[in-house]
């Protein structure tokens, strides 16, 4: 009887653990040596395919004790990593030869790709000296960091580097979070080398404790706008004046949050289109705000009346849509009590929240323990990619004494959640923007309802360079994706089916399928500049490339409104249709198109030049 009822409860145990949404799986994955890390980030650094990692070690570089390195993991795509640090070019790792810090040596790690050659390169923010490293794209890396101009300062204390574009010239500029000196804004220069801005922007003077920095439009004038974690003082908001200037406005947009500001995460918890705001705090000092946009430059904490007030002592954060149902979730982890605060209590379990946005009303729920995301270890970076392009969205974890944590998601194997677990994935590249499109909007629409995300990359001790990701429910087919870039230039994708993982190129409509299955990229129409040339002067031509057959029916007016030319034309197949337009005749000036093909539309202008 002993004998059943112990098979009955070892049954029970193997059924809960495996119905539990993650799992941890550093020793499969090969990661359960990497220990002693404040941040974390990804990127195909080496362009094979798939998300690799970089950890950032807090303590001195020694040689001989591996647990004080900086470690890349090169993902092998059969779901585990390789450390390929050494031959990568980074065996000889910064030493800070002056006054150690209380939290590390080493903090923050920030992929992006400042010359847009199209391999990430990768800033590394320290105590006292910071650097920039090169990729060579043949999976090596190159200190640049003096010839670029970026070490900051012998006396600052770095925590992270924010890559942001905040001129809108098409590469990317930094952005430094220092703990105790003023922060630190570079211009890029475009020819490898940066300029310390910081001044001349009207951001110097702060002498803030910044641990984190997330750049967003808040403003919705299509300029990015700069919002600081504070430790102990208030967030400050940086509103930008069209790249020019900046205006310290924290009070202005409701976003100057008091208490101990750390990590940063960005998404639309509510499915309206404007991006929220959610800050972690120590909690014993401050709790954590929710701040939701209301769309009229004004933001509103919410954090108590949704459940998300109380992490403990947070540090990393991230929305994502863990479980597929098309709204984002939130998972917070928690960091080490700080000495200087003289804090005795234990460490805290980490936090994983699920949104109730579309089982009931919006809230969240804590599922932290169901779920499997939990450990009381000192956590500090946190990262969400999906390493084993499965669909799902995974989360590796920094911790400051043990073993980094590698959770993988299994929501979409697992039988204890819905049958609707249908996906997509995003690769947004930038050609006018920055290459890797970070500023970029990315919205779907189902039916009647839209998704958002916004591509950033940003958070607490690192930036990522990773696909956008959306859970669909059980959507078979997107029936439109929209892309506004930075430059405010806006395209869009029709009828796209599900599961899969695509590539989008700003500007010239290209779309390739970067995931190993099979099927259509997209079953009509990519929408972007039909006309070449464009401008013109006697005489153009629209292509339009279809995915399937249908009936085309163009129309284009003149400036007045007035039509000027119209046909029809049927594809019988799949291919391109090229319908010219002899416009000798017409005045020079402004043509608007309209082009409707299958119900879809697509809209445009051309410019006839006078000779």
């Amino acid at each position: 009887m002993k004998r059943i009822l112990l098979s009955l409860l070892t049954s029970c145990i193997l059924q809960a653990s495996y119905s539990q949404d993650f799992i941890r799986t550093e020793t499969q994955a090969n990661l359960s040596q990497i220990r002693n890390t404040n941040g974390v980030a990804v990127a195909d650094f080496d362009q094979d395919g798939d998300l690799d990692i970089f950890f950032t070690g807090i303590n001195n570089f020694t040689p001989a004790d591996e647990t004080t390195w900086n470690h890349l993991m090169k993902n092998n795509g059969d779901g585990t990593f390789s450390d390929v640090t050494v031959e990568a070019g980074f065996g000889i790792q910064y030493v800070n030869n002056g006054l150690k810090a209380e939290r590390g040596e080493k903090m923050g790690a920030s992929w992006g790709d400042y010359d847009n050659d199209g391999f990430p390169d990768l800033f590394l923010a320290n105590s006292r000296l910071d650097q920039l490293y090169h990729n060579n794209g043949d999976g090596t890396f190159t200190d640049v960091t003096l010839q670029a101009g970026v070490a900051g300062c012998n006396v600052c204390y770095s925590a992270t580097g924010l890559w942001w574009d905040h001129d809108r010239d098409g590469d990317l500029d930094l952005y430094v979070s220092v703990l105790n000196n003023e922060n630190i804004m570079y211009q890029n220069n475009g020819d490898g080398t940066f300029t310390d801005v910081t001044e001349a922007l009207g951001l110097a003077g702060d002498n803030t404790i910044t641990w984190s920095s997330v750049a967003i439009d808040a403003g919705k004038d299509g300029f990015l706008d700069l919002y600081n974690m504070n430790d102990t003082q208030i967030n400050e908001f940086f509103e930008n004046r069209s790249g020019q200037k900046y205006n310290e406005a924290s009070r202005a947009y409701r976003l100057d949050d008091e208490g101990a500001g750390m990590g940063i995460a960005v998404g639309d918890c509510n499915n309206d289109g404007l991006f929220d705001l959610y800050v972690t705090n120590i909690f014993n000092h401050h709790p954590n705000p929710l701040f939701i946009d209301q769309g009229n430059r004004r933001y509103a904490d919410q954090a108590r009346a949704l459940g998300v007030d109380n992490t403990g002592w947070g540090w990393g954060t991230a929305f994502l849509d863990y479980d597929h149902d098309g709204d984002e979730d939130l998972a917070a982890v928690n960091g080490p009590i700080d000495k200087l605060y003289g804090d005795q209590q234990p460490d805290i379990d980490n936090f994983f929240f699920k949104n109730m946005l579309m089982e009931e009303a919006m809230r969240f729920e804590d599922i932290s323990a169901s779920s499997g995301f939990t450990g009381k270890a000192k956590s500090k970076g946190l990262e969400v990619f999906d390493y084993d392009q499965d669909g799902d969205l995974d989360l590796v974890v920094a911790n400051m004494e043990e073993p980094a944590y590698f959770f993988e998601n299994r929501t979409i194997h697992n039988d204890n959640q819905p049958a609707a677990k249908n996906w997509l994935q995003i690769r947004p590249e930038g050609t006018t923007s920055n290459r890797d499109a970070f500023g970029t909007t990315v919205k779907i629409r189902i039916g009647e309802k839209w998704l958002y995300r916004y591509h950033h990359g940003a958070a607490i001790f690192g930036q990522s360079i990773k696909p956008v990701h959306f859970g669909l429910g059980d959507a078979t087919m997107i029936d439109e994706i929209r892309f506004t870039w930075l430059t405010g230039v806006t395209e869009a994708i029709y009828d796209v089916p599900a599961n899969q993982s695509l590539h989008f190129r700003e500007g010239d409509g290209t779309v390739v399928r970067e995931d190993a299955g099979t099927g259509p990229v997209s079953g009509a129409i990519v929408e972007k500049d039909f006309a070449k040339p464009n401008p013109f002067y006697n005489a153009t031509t629209l292509h339009f490339e279809m995915a399937k057959p249908g009936m085309l029916e163009l129309a284009i007016y003149n400036a007045t409104g007035r039509l000027v030319f119209k046909t029809k034309a049927e594809l019988a197949e799949p291919g391109v249709l090229d319908v010219p337009w002899d416009a000798s005749a017409m005045a020079p000036g402004l043509y608007f198109y309209t082009a409707m093909f299958n119900d879809k539309k697509m809209e445009g202008k051309m410019v006839k030049g006078g000779k």
